[in-house]
């Protein structure tokens, strides 16, 4: 598999020399694990190395597993140092007791910085509510800053486009958009036709927001979009938008809150390779 070069794409091939220094590193530590798990589920299990066989590309390692994880192919993951290690293999016994896991495949890295920039589209639920000014003697309170007219029909339209269900708008003053990636520092917001026009001025202070992670709602003291870019839509008809939005008047404590939640996130690094491995 060639070395994947898109930027939201944090995962490196290793040289076979690599992958061998690696896994020598793993079965030396006697405080690592391995974790192993079948392409799909969200089950996964703890190993423990103990040795690991250059010659054959095998690590010896001991737990308790399903018998149906034997002689079938699996994921495995495992953490070095600060750097995710990834592959495909093949977990085969002589005994319950002796279990080997073929490590032929090739391994993957993926680098964890501070201020990583976080993919939460499609396997995380992140959404970021903006407040939008309301004119008096509107009926709707979704309102084109540019035109003052309202833009209700328009945004459920956008929505049927996407085929986004989960993205759809609150009409309580707040519009809520989907984040396409986050850092500590802002995120990317995805807009449609509407969107794009509503907010259509960057640099300009948005005011409090809420990030919406996975049900975790956290309050942004301001925000100020710094630059939209233009995509089309799956549909390859539909033209979207995507906007830079960047975290105003963040104090220390907010600091840490967001990044020890996107760490966090950054640990569970399985369901990106598995779309990774596709």
């Amino acid at each position: 598999m060639a070395e994947e070069t898109d930027q939201r794409v944090h995962f490196k091939k290793l040289t076979d020399e690599e992958k061998h220094s690696k896994l020598s590193q793993l079965a030396r530590s006697t405080e690592n694990k391995l974790t192993v798990w079948k392409k799909g589920e969200t089950k996964k299990y703890d190993l423990s190395p103990i040795q690991y066989f250059r010659s054959k590309s095998d690590i010896q390692v001991s737990g308790h597993i399903p018998d149906d994880f034997l002689d079938k192919e699996i994921l495995f993951s495992y953490e070095l140092a600060g750097l995710n290690f990834f592959g495909k293999s093949k977990l085969i016994s002589l005994t319950k007791e002796r279990m080997y896991l073929e490590c032929h495949s090739e391994l993957f890295k993926s680098e964890r910085r501070a201020n990583f920039r976080l993919l939460t589209f499609p396997h995380q639920q992140v959404f970021i509510h903006i407040p939008v000014p309301q004119v008096e003697g509107e009926q709707s309170n979704l309102i084109s800053l540019k035109t003052k007219t309202s833009e209700t029909g328009l945004f459920h339209n956008f929505l049927n486009v996407i085929d986004d269900k989960t993205a759809a708008v609150k009409i309580d003053g707040h519009l809520k958009l989907r984040v396409i990636d986050i850092s500590v520092t802002g995120l990317a917001a995805q807009l449609g036709y509407t969107e794009n026009q509503i907010f259509e001025e960057i640099n300009i202070d948005l005011g409090p927001i809420e990030l919406e992670f996975n049900g975790r709602m956290i309050k942004i003291p301001n925000g100020k979009i710094l630059y939209k870019l233009d995509y089309l839509a799956p549909d390859k008809k539909t033209r979207m938008y995507k906007a830079g939005i960047h975290f105003l008047d963040v104090d220390t404590n907010l600091d840490e809150e967001l990044a020890s939640l996107i760490n966090l996130t950054l640990r569970s690094l399985e369901s990106e390779f598995e779309d990774f491995l596709k």
